[in-house]
This record gives structure tokens, C-alpha cells and sequence, in this order.
């Protein structure tokens, strides 16, 4: 359920804005070192959850367990709001997706359609939602392979009547597009513009997979107690390194089929210049020509949207449930109804849903970009936030002479990997 809602997200749409800034070599060489830096801050809060694994989770207790109780409290706010942020992210990214980037009564028809489904269906028993979920997930890894398996088709020349690809675009317009500079600064600057606009695809999934991984552990540990068996040793290291390298190979390939699909100065690409457009792979299989697979990519996206739309909305409202579990958040929190869901918590979380109806003033194109800067500041606050509560958990071991249940290798040192994409968000806001 944790990885599902991150899994494919911002690479349709927000990808192809990293394209159109910084060009092909630049959105591959983003997402290796996002991909890699999403590996050092994985082990960052596994590390943590593997010495005390957290029935809420690490998103919420560990801020409390090693920093202060104020400190604990912002970082578990951050991160639930920051969630149900992401649910009108979603719903606009769906909007642009469409092509629909004008202002309009139609806007805020589909909005409220989309909207309704992303609300409605949190409210059903939890057993559907975690069921649907799994459908999901499939479905949208079955479109990222689908795309992968186009795009190595097309670029060889596969597509009837077409010529071969390759790498062409590579060549012209070029591999680095400048930014705001002429030459070498020119596209390092771009380097770091996409890098900003690459990251809404890893936000959070660190901390979700990690999450997921606890749940596991705890699963796997009351079956055992049941049993009468032994403890065994921990799994949320080896699952945290298997979930990371299944997130982000398949992103590292999508980098590289999208270079070969659209060029950086594709128009569409960037809506003109006005905000996010069209995703590369529905570009490049409108260019080769290859009749409905356009209209069933679009529907494909779309359905993306919408699901981890909704997955956000659950993911949001748990954590604002379990926050007033634990006493940190006013008790009517909890109040479930007759199928067990936190409704009052949905409802909260749910409110946030009418910033995407900002698209009614505005382009969609635009109020994606407002949301993008949004989400992705606070996923840097919140993995810098976890490398706070994970430097205040090594000091106490050291202090206490306590030794870790588990040690990464890559660790403290790729901690220090943590800061550096706060230069790059700091430049991009401005």
C-alpha cells in the first residue's frame, strides 16, 4: 500500500517538464542521482525503524522519540499535510494530462468529478481501498513497462512506416538545454532546474517505504509470537533495498525512453512555456502516428492520477489519525464509522482537495507548478528532518553504548547527500 501511491506520480508529467528544461542528458543524469539519493535516505530512516519498528510509523513517532516534543510535532504535521497536499497535485496533474489547460466551467466539472471519486471512495470499508490498491498498482506499473516496451519499439523503428529513432534527439536539438545562461553555466543551470522538477517523483517515497516495511515486520512478528516461534532478525533492511532499486529502475529506464521520444524544445512538452504539458511518451507516440495508442496512454495516465490521488488521501488521513492516537492531535480524530474508517480525519484531510480548483482562475498548467515548487520543498524539509531525528538516534547509541540492531554501510555518510538539493529548491523558488 506504501509504495503504490509514489509509483509513477510525477514521472508522466513532471518528467517531461524536466525534459523540456534541461533536456535528455540532464533528466537521466537527475534521476541517478535522485534514484541514489532516494537509496541514502531509504537506509537513513530504516536504520531508525529497524531498532524500534512503529506500528504509525516513522512519518510520526521517531520525531517525538529523538527530537524534541515541538520538533516531533511539526515534522508529523509536515508530513500529513504535505500528503494531503499531493491529493490536489494529483488531480490537477489529471487535468493537464487531459489537455485541459484553460480556464473554464469545464474545469471545474471534471475537477469535481475527479474530486468526488478521490473522496468518495475513502469513505468505503478500508478492505476495498487496500484491495483496489494492489489493481492499481499493477495497472500502473503495467503502463510504465507498456511505455518502456513503445518506446524500444519506436526508436528501432518499429513502428509501421516510420524510421528508426535511436537516439536522435540526443544529437538535435542536443543532450543539455541552457537555462537563464549561455555555455557550461547555461547547463548546469539546467541541471539543477530540472533536478527540481525531477524530484516530485521520489517525494516521500523514502519515508513509504520504510513505512511499508515496518508494517511487514510487525505482521511477520505478531504471527510468530502467535505461533510460538523464535524471533528472526529483521526485514526491513533487506526490503528497504529491494522496494528502493524496484522504485527506482524502472525510473532510470524511463529517463532514457523519454529522451528518445520528444525533444527538449517540443512545445507541448511545457504548454508553450506556460507550465507542465503533455507527458514525452504521449508526444512521441503522437509523432510516430500510431493510431488509439495516444488516447489509451492519455486514459492509462489519467487512471494513475486518480489512484494515487486517492491512495494520498488515505495516506494523509491515517497519519492524522494515528497522530491523535498517540495524543498529539485532538481526540475526535479517531471517530471511525460502522466500516472502520476515520472519517472525521478523511474529512480533514479531504479539505485540501479545493486548491486544485485554483485551476479555475488560472491555467492548470500554472497551478501544477505552484503545487510542484510546494510538494517538493516539503519533501526536502521532511528528509532533512530525518536526517535530524537519524544523527540524534546515532548520538544516543553512541552516549548509551548501545549498538544498532542494524548498520548500513552507506551510513552516516550519505546523510550528508541529504543537503543537497536544498541549493537547488532554493533556486528554482526563486
Amino acid at each position: 500500500m506504501a509504495v503504490g501511491p509514489t509509483l509513477g506520480t510525477g514521472l508522466f508529467i513532471g518528467a517531461g517538464q524536466a525534459l523540456a528544461v534541461g533536456g535528455p542528458a540532464s533528466l537521466l543524469i537527475s534521476y541517478a542521482f535522485l534514484s541514489f539519493l532516494t537509496y541514502s535516505m531509504a537506509t537513513t530512516v530504516a536504520e531508525v525503524a529497524t531498532h524500534m519498528p512503529s506500528e504509525h510509523g516513522t512519518m510520526v513517532t521517531h520525531g517525538y522519540l529523538y527530537m524534541s516534543s515541538s520538533m516531533g510535532f511539526a515534522t508529523a504535521m509536515l508530513r500529513w499535510y504535505s500528503m494531503a497536499m499531493l491529493v490536489p497535485f494529483q488531480t490537477t496533474t489529471a487535468m493537464v494530462n487531459l489537455g485541459v489547460w484553460q480556464t473554464g466551467h469545464n474545469v471545474v466539472m471534471r475537477l469535481g468529478l475527479i474530486t468526488s471519486i478521490v473522496v468518495g471512495t475513502n469513505f468505503l470499508p478500508e478492505r476495498f481501498i487496500k484491495m483496489s490498491e494492489v489493481l492499481f498498482t499493477r495497472i500502473k506499473a503495467g503502463t510504465i513497462v507498456a511505455f518502456l516496451a513503445l518506446s524500444l519499439s519506436i526508436g528501432l523503428g518499429g513502428a509501421s512506416g516510420h524510421e528508426q529513432w535511436g537516439f536522435k534527439y540526443w544529437r538535435d536539438p542536443g543532450a543539455m538545454r541552457e537555462y537563464l545562461a549561455h555555455g557550461s553555466l547555461g547547463r548546469f543551470l539546467g541541471l539543477l532546474q530540472c533536478l527540481h522538477h525531477a524530484a516530485v517523483a521520489f517525494t516521500f517515497t523514502p519515508e513509504l517505504i520504510v513505512h511499508r516495511a515496518e508494517n511487514s515486520e510487525l505482521t511477520e512478528a505478531t504471527k510468530r509470537t502467535e505461533n510460538g516461534q523464535a524471533p528472526q532478525s529483521s526485514s526491513i533492511p533487506s526490503r528497504t533495498g529491494a522496494d528502493v532499486l524496484q522504485t527506482a529502475f524502472p525510473y532510470f529506464l524511463s529517463a532514457v525512453a523519454m529522451g528518445a521520444m520528444a525533444p527538449f524544445n517540443e512545445p507541448q512538452l511545457s504548454n508553450n512555456g506556460a507550465g507542465a504539458g503533455f507527458s514525452p511518451f504521449v508526444i512521441g507516440l503522437k509523432t510516430a502516428q500510431v493510431n488509439v495508442l495516444p488516447m489509451m496512454a492519455t486514459i492509462a495516465i489519467f487512471l494513475s492520477c486518480v489512484a494515487s490521488g486517492r491512495s494520498f488521501l488515505y495516506q494523509s488521513s491515517r497519519i492524522l489519525c494515528a497522530m491523535s492516537e498517540l495524543g498529539h492531535a485532538p481526540q475526535m480524530l479517531q471517530s471511525r464509522n460502522r466500516w472502520g474508517v476515520p472519517w472525521i480525519a478523511v474529512t480533514t484531510s479531504a479539505s485540501f482537495t479545493g486548491v486544485a480548483f485554483l485551476s479555475a482562475m488560472s491555467s492548470s498548467s500554472v497551478v501544477f507548478n505552484w503545487l510542484l515548487r510546494f510538494v517538493t520543498t516539503s519533501g526536502y524539509i521532511s528528509w532533512l528532518s530525518s536526517c535530524i531525528v537519524y544523527r540524534r538516534f546515532r548520538q544516543r547509541m553512541k552516549r548509551n553504548e548501545i549498538t544498532p540492531r542494524h548498520r548500513f554501510a552507506i551510513q552516516p555518510m550519505a546523510t550528508s547527500l541529504e543537503f543537497l538539493p536544498a541549493p537547488a529548491c532554493l533556486f528554482s523558488a526563486g
